[in-house]
């Protein structure tokens, strides 16, 4: 019989109280020779008589679902879910969503029962909805999503009718809780083939309904370095990326910021004025870091001209103006393609689809990975910017290591613990980019694996240093000093930063200490030190060297 030992006498102790049978994934994976943890079983038997029995037997029942309620046991990884059957075998059938799930075995002879012809289906490999396909969308429109998902996972086929009346109710989707839609995306994304089903969800218009931001990739011609539009990069960078929803989103959505950033490179000359609206230069908007103080001067800008907003210009290097040409405005001839700061834009777009689903659910640590994803696109050219010199072919060992140490801490440290993991995500959605399209990407792979592994072996020496730090001695000094709550909070962190990235300063060495609190002294952000302390300071005593320099009950309170 199908199922683990413990399944398996579940099922025939029920099937002593009438007939009981396996249906849906469980039958459907044995005969496709597919190992399986999960089964699905129906059953005329009464409710109250199945979880009073479950209970006399010694198991524990859960009921789950108030409109079509299922009884669900667990143990290890193994599940069983019960429901009542929908009258006989040929009703209930009829309410399932693909013959392929509609497919029953009888628990007490083992017979198979396939009123739908749900074994055909299997052998010609055709995903078929049970019935009028229309009524079983309309039903539970989330299985317009399952259906991507099974036709993927079993290399399956989908019957005319079916996928017609899928894309006929695609709207309905609306109307499923987020929260279903957004674990059904979950497991698409995972899938090994997810390219081929991102390319299905874009010929369902799945993308185009309910993520424009995406369907805008298509056809977006991207620069030089690029062998693909932006779309099918993307779903590239998606396959490339180890099948974790976390990684996969971010892949899916680390470049929704390049329609709105796409440029062409070109010069412009004139005056930054500003209005309340933003900096200008003649009829262009300016975009670009410290553009404030270019007020008012004349000045010769190299950027980027966005092509969908032909009025804005994204500074790329700005200087004062030498020599005004007879125009304002030139293409650089054969001019570069830009997406500069695509990285922010791509971030700022994903916080606003969270909305539109909920990630949460499926994501590590819940609101914290929809905030892990917000950092993995906001961030994903940070490894491409840190080591261009490097991918460029400059191998200089000393250089490349203290880079790789501070690239590991900076992404690593989040202000409390230092994360390995926040490291390797990074690194896995840099190489899966990387990899995702990119000329001579396989020729130069070599460059970007020195580069990660000199990253990793450094994260890993980062976070054994983290954790034979002692901060004993620290905090006698810190004490010494008057440092209390928040100054001394801040304190430990800027001492922290240099021992990290540091290996010859130590938390033991008075000399490096002294001069850490002199340079953080001195700091203009920091608040004022404590007033004992700069009495002890004016005093030209050092009150480390005195035993009444103990710490009190506020010192070391961050």
């Amino acid at each position: 019989m199908i199922g683990t030992p413990f399944q398996q006498d579940v099922l025939r102790r029920l099937s002593t109280l009438g007939p009981v049978y396996i249906v849906g994934g469980a039958v459907r994976d044995v005969q496709l020779g597919i190992p399986l943890k999960d089964v699905d079983a129906v059953t005329a038997i009464p409710f109250h008589q199945i979880e009073k029995n479950l209970s006399d037997w010694g198991y524990t029942p859960h009921v789950i679902g108030d409109h079509q309620p299922t009884i669900s046991l667990f143990r290890d990884k193994a599940r069983i879910d019960i429901s009542l059957l929908a009258g006989n075998v040929e009703a209930d059938a009829l309410r399932r969503d693909f013959t392929i799930n509609a497919i029953y075995q009888d628990v007490r002879t083992g017979e198979i029962k396939d009123p739908l012809e749900g074994l055909q289906a299997l052998s010609q490999r055709m995903l078929r909805a049970c019935g009028r396909a229309e009524e079983r969308f309309q039903e539970d429109p989330l299985r317009i999503l399952r259906l991507i998902r099974l036709a993927i996972r079993y290399d399956f086929l989908i019957e005319q009718d079916t996928w017609r009346a899928a894309n006929e109710n695609l709207t309905l989707l609306k109307s499923v809780a987020l929260e279903r839609v957004s674990e059904e995306l979950g497991r698409i994304l995972v899938l090994d083939q997810v390219d081929r089903a991102l390319g299905l969800l874009d010929d369902l218009h799945y993308i185009e309904e309910y993520i424009p931001e995406l369907y805008r990739l298509k056809g977006l011609e991207q620069n030089k370095f690029h062998t693909k539009d932006a779309w099918d990069h993307t779903r590239h960078v998606v396959k490339n990326a180890p099948p974790q929803v976390l990684l996969r989103l971010a892949a899916l959505f680390h470049d929704l910021g390049k329609w709105e950033t796409a440029s062409r490179e070109c010069h412009a000359w004139g005056t930054v004025t500003r209005t309340d609206e933003g900096y200008y230069l003649d009829k262009f908007q300016l975009f670009g870091k410290d553009i404030e103080r270019w007020t008012n001067k004349e000045v010769e800008i190299h950027g980027g001209r966005l092509d969908n907003r032909q009025d804005t210009i994204v500074i790329k290097r700005i200087k004062p103006l030498k020599s005004r040409p007879e125009v304002p405005f030139q293409w650089v001839v054969n001019g570069k393609r830009h997406f500069l700061q695509h990285e922010k834009d791509s971030a700022r777009l994903v916080k606003e689809l969270l909305s539109r689903f909920r990630w949460s659910v499926v994501l590590p640590g819940g609101k914290k990975g929809e905030q892990e994803l917000l950092y993995l696109v906001g961030h994903h050219m940070l490894g491409t910017l840190t080591f261009i010199n490097e991918m460029r072919g400059e191998r200089d060992n000393p250089k490349i290591n203290g880079k790789a140490r501070r690239f590991a801490w900076q992404v690593g440290w989040d202000g409390q613990y230092y994360k390995t993991q926040k490291v390797e995500n990074l690194l896995d959605l840099w190489k899966a980019d990387f990899l995702g399209g990119k000329q001579d990407a396989e020729k130069n792979l070599y460059r970007l694996d020195w580069i990660q592994r000199e990253i990793r072996r450094e994260s890993a020496d980062l976070e054994e240093r983290g954790r034979l730090l002692d901060w004993g001695f620290f905090e006698r000094f810190a004490c010494s000093k008057g440092l209390a709550g928040q100054h001394y909070g801040q304190f430990k962190e800027h001492v922290r930063k240099h021992v990290m990235l540091n290996t010859k300063n130590t938390l033991t060495d008075l000399r490096f200490l002294e001069q850490e609190y002199k340079f953080f002294s001195k700091l203009p952000l920091k608040n004022s030190l404590d007033p004992k302390a700069r009495a002890a300071s004016s005093t030209g005593v050092n009150p480390w060297h005195r035993e009444a320099a103990k710490p009190t009950s506020q010192c070391g309170k961050a």
